[in-house]
């Protein structure tokens, strides 16, 4: 099974989405990934193995952020590794999802043919590219993920952030769990109520 948490908060995010990840362990996996705001960018951190070594990675007393989005992975498309852990981006949208999107296959082969090239074996990263498309057609941050969601088939729990958009995170779900959690001037998601006992009830 795989493991999300996203946040954003006037607080540091980053240690909340670390303690977030630890507590989804049980759930079992094989590579964990943080995207995080910094310095009007969005900052990718990514490891394959155990959440303790992703914190190292991340630097957590240099390092701060205010929104973000957090996964632990456990390989369905593509082999355990770096590359194919979440979050997955297409441009300035960084997705992450737990599930399976069943036609995925058929929705690369559609991108494939509008000129975008994928780098990872997973199903996720058609759901960033979809949204990037609707984006560069014109459409809203929120109207792309409406959009885009339509044509996936399959179970999702998504967690979405647009670095032109660094203020939100954009949940979804369709047959995976998904939970919402609200605290003093901060939001946050997670795919298990757990994630956030420390900060939410």
């Amino acid at each position: 099974m795989c493991g999300i948490v996203g946040g954003t908060s006037e607080r540091n995010i980053l240690p909340i989405l670390v303690e977030g990840l630890r507590r989804l362990e049980y759930r079992g996996y094989d590579s964990a990934g943080v995207a995080f705001k910094k310095n009007g960018s969005i900052s990718v951190t990514k490891n394959k193995g155990r959440v303790d070594e992703l914190a190292k990675k991340l630097n957590l007393k240099a390092n701060q952020s205010n929104l973000g989005i957090a996964h632990t992975r456990w390989a369905t498309h593509g082999i355990p590794s770096e590359k194919n852990a979440h979050p997955h981006h297409s441009k300035n949208i960084f997705v992450v999802h737990n599930g399976i999107i069943e036609n995925h296959i058929d929705l690369k082969a559609q991108l494939k043919a509008e000129g975008i090239r994928f780098t990872t074996q997973t199903d996720t990263e058609v759901i960033a590219h979809l949204i990037r498309m609707f984006i560069e057609k014109g459409q809203s941050f929120e109207k792309a993920v409406f959009n885009s969601l339509k044509k996936l088939k399959g179970a999702y729990a998504l967690g979405i952030i647009n670095k032109n958009d660094p203020e939100q995170i954009i949940g979804a779900r369709y047959q995976s769990p998904l939970v919402l959690g609200k605290g003093f001037q901060e939001n946050f998601i997670a795919s298990d109520v757990m994630a956030l006992a420390p900060v939410t009830n």
